[in-house]
């Protein structure tokens, strides 16, 4: 046994309440269906994550045993391996488990855990806790371990039992039970009375009509108190008597854990009343994943109940002794009177509720500003109706008094997280109790219990030591946290500059391109025009032709050309003119023409030919020089020119 629980250990500094985060990577096809490769992250260390193979039957039974609403996709028994319906599907389960995930109660739920993380939680943790739990009470003479409640609780590695007391024993036997203060003292635990004495509890102080309850749980990351320093403090614990908290009946540890019995509520806890749960036995999940109606307190109860849990925690750390886990489900209310449970949890180094919530806030490092922050949700939960589901209030509280809303805002806003957290003892002045609270009656009959509690110089310091160790894991994991979220907004600054600086490129890319591709129009449709600019003049030169004829010739382009319409022929000089008409009254050869006219003929007929490129005639430089014109034609160059004909 001594094995098993040595093994055991080693799982016990993983932190339930760490935040885990879940994303659908990639889907594959296996054996003909499709499976989901899931990446899970605990906490804010990208290091600490592994993957895990799903199907969609995996999230459907999830779903079943949750009992919550989501937005799980339907089953689908044709097409299903279709690519579209497949990536619709991805989003829509991703969707699912994000919201699963954000909600502490169903987050916190061992289906949820072992769906993302079977390999942390996949033993039977039911087991390991009824074999503590017996070992507790093996050499207990007045409580025997009954049946389970189930998991009425959000703890993981927390249980509860039925406990019953044993028939009495022999005379001398029970005389000795009452008179000793060490009989339920052992190796492995340690026991006391719920008035101080030192004495240990006989079972015929208590009504047979109470119903007791034993609690087992296990040691958390922040337990730091020694095995052979744990006797004292408990002890301790069971000596103590106030009106707000409730007693501890018996303490018991063993090497993994510590076994608490104490009296059972019928009404339950104080959000089995704002869940209107109705029996407190029912699961958790039940209870408070998917409940059937939320109600709120008044303001008279409110600040009643507000002030009684504020005089509770002021004791508390006037003693030495910090709290540092209420929430909701550690309060009861038994006549208008607040009663505080699971007082040994900061003893036991367990995560408190809300650590998700405050791990985000720098400034939220201490005991008592725990305590105060998670007093702020304890009455926004009762003002409302329903709990906060973010680490501070994002919208404005307009649904409350002005006074309540103050406190608030004191406390769960984003300016109060940065710039520190009131105190207590400034808690318990507010103008929200003074104005709303009910006072104590005067002329009531009972006497009011004295608060008791002694702790040693040594448990004192041991505690004191324990509280300094929890905040500076608290403190580190704060700076991971504001690590992590300073590299997510530089990733996201750098992606927007690297998406914002390809776009740019891409941007001057189609510029470039676009400005070349104009470039490349515009000397295509110049050198067009060129060559038929070229070609019809030299077609009128050497044709001889009139006015007429040019023109007739400019309007036998082709479609492709229909600028040249427009682009009307240079005048004839008087000799050429002349000339022109001469030889349309008289046939003749060139070289029947005068000297001058001839020569006239024959300089225009060398100047229009030289333009033509295919004449056999022209020499090498001319083509270049009619290529090189042809290339520099501009045909913004060109001018209107009137004709005299």
């Amino acid at each position: 046994m001594a094995i098993f629980a040595r093994k055991y250990e080693r799982k016990l500094p993983i932190d339930d309440t760490e935040t885990l985060s879940c994303e659908i990577v990639t889907v594959e096809e296996v054996n003909g269906h499709t499976e989901y490769l899931l990446r899970v992250q605990r906490g804010p260390n990208q290091e600490n994550s592994w993957k895990v193979l799903r199907r969609y039957n995996d999230f459907y039974k999830l779903h079943q045993k949750l009992g919550a609403p989501g937005a799980l996709p339907k089953k689908r028994f044709f097409g299903n391996m279709r690519p579209d319906f497949i990536a619709e599907r991805k989003e829509a389960l991703q969707i699912y488990i994000n919201t699963v995930l954000m909600n502490p109660i169903l987050a916190s739920s061992l289906p949820a855990k072992r769906f993302v993380d079977p390999e942390n939680y996949a033993q039977s943790f039911h087991d390991h806790a009824m074999q503590n739990a017996l070992l507790c009470l093996r050499n207990d003479s007045v409580w025997a371990l009954g049946a389970t409640l189930g998991p009425i609780g959000w703890r993981l590695r927390k249980h509860y039992f039925k406990v019953t007391t044993k028939p009495p024993e022999k005379t001398h036997n029970k005389l000795l039970v009452k008179s000793g203060s060490q009989t339920h003292q052992s190796k492995h635990f340690a026991a006391g009375s719920s008035n101080g004495s030192g004495g240990s509890i006989d079972a015929g102080t208590f009504d047979p009509n109470t119903e007791m309850v034993a609690e087992w749980l296990e040691y958390g990351p922040d337990k730091y108190i020694e095995e052979k320093e744990m006797n004292g403090v408990l002890k301790s614990l069971m000596g103590l008597q106030h009106p707000h908290i409730e007693p501890v009946v018996l303490a018991a540890h063993t090497e993994s854990g510590c076994l608490v019995i104490r009296k059972f509520h019928k009404n339950g806890t104080l959000k089995d009343v704002l869940c209107m749960a109705g029996n407190p036995k029912n699961p958790f999940l039940s209870k408070y994943g998917n409940p059937k109606g939320r109600t709120a307190l008044s303001m008279k109860q409110v600040a009643t109940y507000g002030k009684q849990i504020l005089e509770a925690m002021i004791f508390l750390h006037s003693k030495g002794y910090a709290y540092g886990h209420l929430h909701s489900g550690n309060v009861v209310i038994v006549d208008d009177c607040v009663k505080l449970l699971d007082i040994e949890n900061q003893v036991l180094g367990v995560p408190a509720f809300y650590r998700p919530f405050f791990v985000q806030h720098s400034k939220i490092h201490t005991i008592e500003t725990i305590d105060v922050y998670s007093f702020g949700h304890v009455i926004f939960e009762m003002a409302m109706g329903y709990p906060l589901q973010e680490s501070i209030v994002v919208r404005q509280i307009t649904e409350c008094p002005e006074a309540l809303k103050c406190l608030l805002e004191s406390i769960l806003s984003k300016e109060a997280c940065k710039a520190g957290l009131p105190t207590l003892e400034q808690l318990i002045g507010h103008r929200f109790f003074t104005q709303y609270a009910a006072t104590a009656p005067s002329d009531s009959g009972a006497v009011p219990e004295k608060p008791y509690f002694k702790l040693s110089l040594n448990a004192k310091e041991l505690l004191k030591q324990a509280a300094l160790r929890a905040e500076n894991r608290l403190r580190d994991e704060q700076k991971s946290v504001k690590n992590q979220k300073r590299i997510v907004r530089v990733q996201e600054l750098m992606s927007s500059e690297e998406e914002k600086r390809k776009s740019k490129h891409k941007a001057k890319l189609e510029h470039k391109q676009s400005k070349l591709k104009q470039q490349g129009s515009l000397q295509t449709n110049n050198g067009r025009l060129s060559l038929s600019a070229a070609s019809s003049s030299t077609a009128a030169v050497s044709g001889l032709n009139t006015a007429d004829s040019f023109n007739r010739s400019d309007s036998a382009l082709t479609p492709e050309e229909p600028t040249l319409a427009g682009i009307k022929s240079p005048p004839l000089t008087p000799a050429l003119h002349m000339a022109t008409q001469t030889l349309q009254q008289t046939p003749f050869d060139v070289a029947d023409l005068p000297a001058s006219t001839s020569g006239g003929a024959a300089s225009v007929e060398r100047q229009s030919s030289t333009p033509n490129m295919s004449s056999e005639d022209t020499s090498e430089p001319t083509r270049s020089a009619l290529l090189e014109s042809i290339c520099k034609f501009n045909r913004g160059s060109l001018r209107k020119v009137r004709s005299n004909d």
